[in-house]
């Protein structure tokens, strides 16, 4: 399974967007033909200010992070930007929401669970990631790995991992906040 962030929302917002900048520009244009001059110079403003907001929304859109995460039978890979990172299933020793700040003075009832998911590998080796960057909420995706590190059987139903093509090949899972499951 590979999670990507859904573009559909901002998509919808710019086609609104461009709707709100394209009714007031023909309205302005509507007002300054029958000389209603102030109201036209009113609507063309607003025209402005919704074409900026419309660029703004298609900058976004443009500059949408290409980040994957992906599950596979052996292992679990993250890719953001350049950084590619995996972690093979029997090598995660921790999975956690709770931050990774000062631990030498947290005690028990002053731990705080954040939205950043901490994977910590043998070897002493961890990494963080924000599972909303993927479209994933984090309490679902810290209990999907938990899972697929503590049930082999689980992990038989998805896909070998064989390459970053893998990760580009594979249909993609598109949401706004979805909870993963098996």
């Amino acid at each position: 399974m590979v999670f990507v962030r859904s573009r559909r929302s901002t998509g919808l917002f710019a086609g609104a967007a461009l709707g709100v900048m394209l009714v007031l520009a023909g309205s302005a244009g509507l007002l300054a033909a029958i000389h209603r001059l102030l109201a036209a110079l009113v609507a063309t403003m607003l025209a402005l200010v919704s074409g900026a907001v419309l660029l703004r929304t298609l900058i976004r859109l443009r500059r949408w992070p290409t980040a994957r995460l992906g599950f596979f039978r052996d292992r679990l890979v993250l890719v953001q930007g350049r950084t590619e990172l995996q972690a093979q299933w029997e090598l995660v020793e921790t999975v956690t929401l709770a931050d990774q700040g000062d631990w030498s003075a947290a005690r028990w009832p002053e731990v705080r669970l954040t939205d950043r998911l901490t994977v910590r590998v043998q070897a002493g080796r961890r990494f963080s990631f924000r599972p909303a960057t993927f479209g994933v909420e984090p309490a679902a995706c810290r209990d999907l790995v938990l899972r697929l590190r503590d049930e082999p059987q689980l992990r038989d139903k998805l896909p070998e991992f064989d390459s970053i093509l893998d990760l580009s090949s594979r249909p993609l899972h598109a949401g706004d906040l979805a909870r993963p499951e098996l």
